[in-house]
């Protein structure tokens, strides 16, 4: 690779250098013995020469090879270089992290009957292609949030870092990141069970397709889940056992919140209010963030004001996250064109509500399904409304306290990077 690079001019950090040939190849050699990376068309220092290790005053060991990830001021925020920077500083992407499961025997048989599923509409197909697609909606971040807090709070027990020195995070602590994508993707492909009658599904050969579907859904979803729950057995210990025992058991309680229609997919009631929102997208999606991140803090040895600390950050970016998901069919046409469905229980959905009861003359329909609402219309009347503007400050306002718990960190790479991803989702 250095060799290929080094016929290239490298243009060195902000001052405009142009670099030779024989120059540029002993930086490509030095970066790559390092850790760091180069493309074809620009070789980038990414890595200091060398690794720090310090000792702070809190007995915090810190050893970490220091990224540029500060926020550039005249670049817009970016939800791609945020992720990308942040791979780069824990080590590797997440979207690694559950190739150990996902490149097994069983996972392999299982994607072969999968196949047969291509060209039916059953929901597992959409929850696969989530799963791979590499861009703003990448669902394969929660690992790499929670490696990341790891890193920024530092750890007490210096001797588990002997082996993952470099990144500053544990052995245990990885393996809680990849319990965490294991988890939440095992939930996401649980949600795509269909609920199969004869009278909804008058086609035998669709109806068959869709019993199959489900099958393959509950195989690879236990399958994942069952991984996940041995490895959490692995860490061997009870506290953090405990405490992402009881995110599973959230996000089973949050199918039950609310009304659903007859396949399960959440309606609005009259009397729905932003509180319920919130304590229901807890359950769903943010306990298990919230929780993962205080149990990485228990990990470490760190004490109950610092997992607190883990727990709240979790909390605020997964319900930020939330919300701006939410926020997409109102803010990128582009990808969600009006007339395209979304969740009606979204905030800007009850926001609207709030304020202007009679859209429930058009979300009332659906109460059998909601492929019966018209969400055109309800598009618009929410886009001619205040619901957008005040769903956006409700994201802010998540995003905000999730920064104001990292201020109160020591400033490093880590802490940057989970800076840029919080910037990003302020960013619709």
């Amino acid at each position: 690779m250095a060799s290929t690079v080094a016929g290239f001019f490298a243009r060195l950090g902000n001052t405009g250098t142009l670099v030779s040939a024989p120059a540029s190849r002993n930086i490509c050699n030095n970066i790559l013995s390092r850790g760091g990376s180069v493309s074809r068309s620009r070789v980038t220092p990414l890595v200091q020469l060398g690794v720090s290790s310090s000792r702070r005053e809190d007995g915090v060991v810190g050893n970490s090879i220091n990224y540029s990830t500060a926020p550039v001021q005249h670049r817009k925020p970016d939800w791609n270089r945020a992720v990308s920077d942040a791979e780069k500083i824990v080590g590797y992407p997440t979207s690694y992290l559950t190739l150990r499961s996902l490149l097994s025997d069983e996972m392999s048989n299982i994607a072969v009957h999968m196949r047969k599923l291509v060209g039916t509409s059953h929901p597992l197909l959409k929850t696969a292609k989530r799963l791979i697609y590499n861009g703003r909606n990448n669902m394969q971040t929660r690992g790499l949030i929670v490696l990341l807090i790891s890193k920024a709070a530092g750890h007490l027990n210096p001797e588990e870092l002997e082996q993952d020195r470099p990144a500053g995070v544990s052995h245990s602590q990885r393996s809680l990141a990849e319990i965490t994508e294991m988890i939440h993707t095992a939930h996401l492909i649980h949600k795509g069970v269909v609920n199969l009658s004869s009278s909804i599904f008058t086609d035998g050969t669709t109806l068959e397709d869709m019993q199959f579907g489900n099958k393959i859904a509950i195989l690879s979803g236990d399958y994942l889940l069952a991984n996940a729950c041995t490895g959490l057995a692995g860490l061997r210990n009870t506290q953090v056992v405990e405490l992402i025992g009881t995110a599973i058991s959230d996000f089973m309680e949050a199918e039950f919140m609310g009304d659903r229609d007859n396949q399960g997919n959440p309606v609005p009631l009259p009397s729905i209010t932003i509180k319920e929102w919130e304590e229901k997208n807890y359950m769903a999606a943010g306990s298990l963030m919230a929780k993962s991140c205080q149990a990485t803090m228990v990990l470490s040895g760190h004490d109950t004001e610092m997992q607190s600390k883990g727990f709240n950050f979790g909390k605020n970016i997964a319900l930020a996250w939330q919300a701006h998901s939410e926020l997409q069919p109102f803010t990128d046409l582009y990808r969600h064109p009006p007339g395209m469905a979304f969740d009606l229980t979204s905030a800007p959905v009850i926001l609207h509500l709030l304020k202007d009861p009679s859209i429930m003359d058009i979300i009332s329909p659906m109460r059998e399904s909601v492929e019966n609402c018209d969400f055109k219309k309800l598009h618009s009347h929410i886009m001619e409304g205040t619901a957008v503007d005040e769903a956006k400050d409700l994201c802010q306002s998540y995003a905000n306290a999730a920064l104001n718990v990292l201020k109160e960190l020591e400033a490093t790479d880590a802490r940057t990077a989970l800076e840029n991803i919080i910037h990003a989702l302020k960013d619709y």
